[in-house]
């Protein structure tokens, strides 16, 4: 009887794999998969594994499954959509039918049977049902469940295993390397970057191609320009956790008071002040610590998002010299820290109080830089409507900061004076 994942933990690590086959598929337009077998995965992985009678998916359903254990993976993935379309009928009252239909399901898993759930909320599978018995059709549906959610934790940003890059990578970079110290991989003369839809890069000592994550694309394009000009020496960024694709893939897809300290100036640097900017609401603010030779940036948000029961924020760090009266950024990264709740209710008044339910997460990092302090670069935007606007020129380093921080205002406040 299956009462949590873990009793199926290996065969959802293969449904992974045959997931990134299949999306390897989508690049390659199904030129290794019949449309016979295509077809068959329409559905997603776990019934296209049923229906080619997997001798493992076929051998899981004759264990039966607790309803605790199936109650709880449908409730997970309902609460994560009702979550998204929250956000999306803001905007669109269209998606208020899906949202209500939701939160009704998600009423009647807390009322019903499992039984008399699955005959209500299931039709859609109907046909797959045939010829099978309730219990093989409560596994099939915890493992369609399951699935969703292992698939989704596993992608999520806050995620930090690097399992698969690990059994690529640990014969390939050195015990010192980025990878084996933050989880994150060097662009070098072996590996390049391709700031490219979706973004990626290519390592050339093994022949694959790797999907970066946690760095908008956009982003990554001023940074391969950067690179390319010379003015920033190493770059390290986070990849997917997979195996990556054999060869070159290069196709594209097509009025808040600053309440303690004083708004960025360039004389602040070289001294250190600790300032915090406050939003409408209270615990949205932004910290920014300056501390010889160091600046840090870190945003705290009244919707801070959790994951496994951490608080998560983001900081942007960077380092800098002045030389000749002129200012440099030799290093900057972006890193997610993660803060237990007692953690996070002091940091919210206190400045040293540091996250260590779980390692920092690095997304990239920038270092041997020499990136002018006021370097700017193009930014396109867009009106309310979708209509382009004119090119702007921002500095840098706000860029960066706008590309994660979800409080703008805060950001403009703060660099008002630059």
């Amino acid at each position: 009887m299956i009462k949590s994942r873990i009793d199926i933990i290996n065969l959802l690590d293969a449904y992974l794999d045959a997931q990134f086959e299949w999306n390897y598929q989508f690049w390659m337009q199904g030129k290794e998969w019949s449309g016979e077998r295509q077809a068959t995965y329409s559905k997603g992985i776990v019934l296209g594994k049923f229906h080619e009678s997997d001798a493992s998916t076929m051998k899981i359903l004759k264990l039966g499954v607790e309803d605790k254990a199936l109650k709880h993976e449908i409730r997970l993935d309902i609460e994560r959509d009702i979550k998204g379309v929250e956000w999306l009928a803001q905007f669109d009252f269209r998606y208020q039918n899906i949202l209500d239909s939701q939160r009704r399901e998600l009423e009647e898993l807390h009322i019903l049977s499992m039984d008399e759930w699955i005959a209500k909320n299931c039709g859609y599978l109907k046909e797959d049902f045939s010829k099978m018995s309730c219990s093989e059709i409560r596994v099939l549906i915890y493992l369609y469940y399951s699935f969703k959610n292992f698939n989704y934790e596993r992608e999520h940003p806050y995620c930090n295993d690097v399992g698969k890059l690990e059994t690529i990578y640990k014969a390939v970079l050195g015990k010192q390397s980025q990878f084996h110290k933050y989880g994150i991989i060097p662009i070098d003369e072996n590996r390049e970057l391709l700031s490219i839809n979706l973004p990626r890069i290519y390592d050339k000592t093994i022949n694959r191609t790797f999907f970066t994550k946690n760095v908008p694309l956009r982003l990554l394009q001023k940074i391969s320009e950067m690179i390319s000009e010379g003015i920033i020496g190493d770059f390290a960024v986070r990849l997917l956790n997979e195996p990556g694709y054999e060869g070159k893939m290069d196709v594209e897809y097509f009025t808040e008071d600053v309440e303690r300290g004083k708004v960025f100036d360039f004389v602040d640097l070289g001294s250190y002040s600790v300032s915090k900017l406050y939003s409408e609401k209270y615990e949205n603010c932004m910290w920014v610590i300056i501390d010889p030779p160091n600046i840090t940036f870190e945003e705290l948000c009244e919707d801070f998002d959790i994951y496994e029961d951490m608080v998560i924020t983001q900081v942007i760090h960077l380092q800098y010299v002045i030389e000749h009266e002129k200012t440099y950024i030799t290093h900057l990264d972006h890193e997610y820290i993660f803060y237990s709740i007692d953690e996070y209710e002091r940091r919210l008044i206190d400045v040293t109080q540091k996250g260590e339910a779980q390692a920092r997460m690095k997304s990239f990092k920038i270092d041997h830089a020499r990136i002018p302090f006021d370097r700017r670069c193009k930014v396109l935007r867009r009106d309310e409507e979708g209509n382009d606007l004119p090119l702007e020129n921002e500095q840098f380093l706000c860029y960066v900061l706008e590309c994660y921080f979800k409080h703008k205002d805060l950001l403009k406040e703060y660099f008002q004076k630059i």
